[in-house]
């Protein structure tokens, strides 16, 4: 039976999204007792109290549809936002948004410009869709080269996407930077920007997508419960985008692709900002002593804005298999001579940092 007949051709080259591995996966390799997975930029730290209450009470409820239109979310987010009902969408996380926004705006012929390496999404997003996608390489500091991308855009460019901070390497791009990019970008370029990891951010001049936010330019801001929330497991995601898009999305989405218990979780830790800041401030410390550890071996690494850092060794492959050995689950990326380390709790950065230097010390 010849299976192609029945696919699309433009969907050959599109590569299945890879999942970094499980613990149970490596139970075999591991010459420890303790895992680390540190290796899909997941929170080390469970969800927020406030949403584990929430979600033991919305479980008797299962047995109904979820609210399709995420009007109780949709409302908070506006209210703590400040940015009219109309202008959000949620998604079962930012990735369906990504593939709604691409389904729904692409079609053959167009191109997609962004930074690489980054979010693989962005990638397959186009390709599905049966775009041309455009890769450009990324700074010396490991973020977006807003020139370069502005250089790629042509008059067939329909997508500029811009990941900050960016997915692996953790760089941001600045404010000025930023603002001056928008100036530039065309008017029929609709910018997307990816800013899955921003509550971890704490350079002050780094660029903030939403003070960007107007409702009328084509222009859009992704964000997610899945990393600092803790709510990777329910997978809901939100945007802030121009209302005609809102609309021309909702007719491509799902229906009830949101579910109730991914909905009511994050009512409950968006208004937990006590919380929040706690674990902004424990990742930061644990980022830092990666980041120490790093410069103390004398390996390469960028400069990190999320809760994870891009290190740079020789033989990834190698290293890579040597982590497992000591628990340590890390992300390599094929063709790269680096790994992506995500940051654990305070046991796992000290494992972590006991690994590297068995590995690396002298």
């Amino acid at each position: 039976m010849d299976w192609s007949v029945f696919f699309r051709e433009n969907l050959e080259p599109v590569q299945a999204y890879q999942p970094g591995l499980r613990e149970e996966q490596i139970r075999q390799i591991a010459e420890v007792d303790t895992i680390y997975k540190l290796s899909s930029n997941e929170s080390p730290w469970p969800p927020f109290p406030s949403a584990l209450a929430a979600l033991q009470e919305a479980l008797v409820t299962l047995n109904e549809y979820p609210d399709g239109s995420a009007h109780q979310l949709t409302q908070l987010l506006s209210w703590h936002y400040d940015v009219p009902v109309e202008q959000i969408i949620v998604g079962n996380g930012s990735n369906e948004l990504i593939d709604l926004i691409a389904q729904t705006c692409l079609k053959p012929g167009d191109n997609v410009v962004y930074g690489w390496p980054s979010f693989v999404v962005y990638r397959s997003s186009a390709q599905i869709a049966g775009a041309e996608y455009r890769e450009v390489p990324l700074t010396a500091d490991g973020s977006f080269d807003l020139n370069a991308l502005l250089a790629a855009i042509d008059e067939r460019t329909k997508i500029v996407a811009v990941c900050t901070p960016n997915n692996p390497t953790g760089g941001v791009i600045s404010d000025a930077a930023f603002t001056e990019f928008l100036e530039k970008v065309p008017p029929q370029v609709l910018v997307i920007i990816d800013a899955a990891y921003e509550e971890f951010v704490d350079e002050a001049h780094a660029a903030r997508p939403l003070a960007a936010f107007d409702g009328r330019r084509p222009y859009v801001v992704l964000r997610t419960f899945s990393k600092i929330y803790g709510l990777a497991g329910l997978r809901c995601g939100y945007g802030f985008a121009p209302a005609p898009l809102v609309e021309m999305v909702n007719k491509v989405r799902e229906p009830f692709n949101v579910n109730t218990l991914a909905q009511v979780a994050a009512q409950a830790c968006l208004e937990d900002d006590a919380e929040l800041e706690r674990r902004r401030v424990l990742n930061a410390e644990g980022r830092q002593r990666l980041q120490e550890c790093f410069e103390r071996l004398g390996l390469r690494y960028y400069p990190s804005q999320a809760n994870f850092v891009w290190v740079e060794v020789a033989d990834a492959s190698a290293t890579f298999d040597a982590l497992l050995k000591k628990g340590i689950i890390v992300r390599p990326f094929p063709g790269a001579c680096g790994l992506r380390v995500g940051v654990g709790d305070a046991q796992g950065v000290t494992a972590t940092i006991a690994a590297f230097e068995e590995l690396f010390g002298v």
